[in-house]
């Protein structure tokens, strides 16, 4: 009985639908320039993929402004931007991002 349950758990945490919800960090390139931030997010895989994220920017006077998406859907070989926009008198001095993606079955 003991094996039976073994087995079972081992083929529920291996199945399929438990890779499709893991969530991995996205491939993505962010330019800083001194009015924005961008931040693109592209699909190098043969199948859809669904991100989310948020993009950061901070100014010179030092405040971080934050800008973000939900469940985005890109198509193979698409990409998507987000973007974080500030004024001329703080322009920004760095930004990143944090963007995670999961398969879309």
């Amino acid at each position: 009985m003991k094996l039976k349950s073994l087995i079972f758990s081992v083929m529920m945490t291996l199945s399929l639908s438990s890779f499709a919800q893991a969530w991995f960090p996205a491939q993505y390139s962010v330019q800083v320039l001194p009015g924005q931030v961008a931040a693109q997010v592209f699909n190098p895989h043969f199948v859809p993929i669904v991100c989310s994220g948020q993009v950061f920017g901070q100014t010179y006077a030092g405040p971080v402004v934050t800008s973000g998406f939900f469940e985005t859907y890109l198509q193979p070989g698409t990409n998507r931007f987000a973007f974080v926009y500030t004024n001329a008198w703080a322009p920004f001095v760095q930004g990143w991002a944090n963007l995670n993606c999961r398969y879309w079955y």
